[in-house]
C-alpha cells in the first residue's frame, strides 16, 4: 500500500504559483476598485501618513509643553472635586436625617431646627 507522494518541485511549484495567482487577484481588486473610491478617500490615500517626521510639526519648547499637561490635568482634577462634591451634597440631602429636620424646620421654622437642619443637610 503506497501513498501518493508529491515530489518537492512539485509542492514547491504549487506553492509558487499559489502565491503569485494570490498576489495578482489582489493587485486586480485594488485595480478595479481605484476609479470607484470617494475622492475624500483618494486624498486621505494619496497624502503621507501620520508618521511624519517631527521636523515638519511646529517646534515647542518642553516647559510650554509641560505647562500645558499641568493645566490640563488641573482642569481636570477641578472637575472631579466638583462632580465629588455634587455627589455628596445630593447624598446629605436625600438622606433620612435631613429629610427630617427639613420638615421639622418647614412646620415649626425655629433657630433650633434651623441649626438641626444646617447640620445635617450641609
Amino acid at each position: 500500500m503506497s501513498q501518493p507522494t508529491l515530489g518537492f518541485w512539485k509542492l514547491t511549484f504549487a506553492i509558487t504559483t499559489g502565491i503569485w495567482l494570490g498576489c495578482l487577484a489582489v493587485a486586480v481588486t485594488a485595480w478595479l476598485i481605484w476609479p470607484n473610491l470617494p475622492p475624500a478617500v483618494v486624498t486621505r490615500l494619496a497624502q503621507p501618513s501620520a508618521g511624519t517626521p517631527a521636523s515638519h510639526l511646529p517646534a515647542r519648547s518642553n516647559e510650554e509643553m509641560f505647562q500645558q499637561y499641568l493645566q490640563r490635568q488641573q482642569a481636570t482634577q477641578e472637575q472631579q472635586n466638583r462632580q465629588i462634591e455634587k455627589s455628596e451634597q445630593e447624598k446629605r440631602f436625600s438622606g433620612a436625617p435631613c429629610q427630617f429636620w427639613l420638615q421639622q424646620y418647614q412646620a415649626n421654622p425655629t433657630e433650633g431646627n434651623q441649626r438641626k437642619m444646617d447640620g445635617y443637610c450641609g
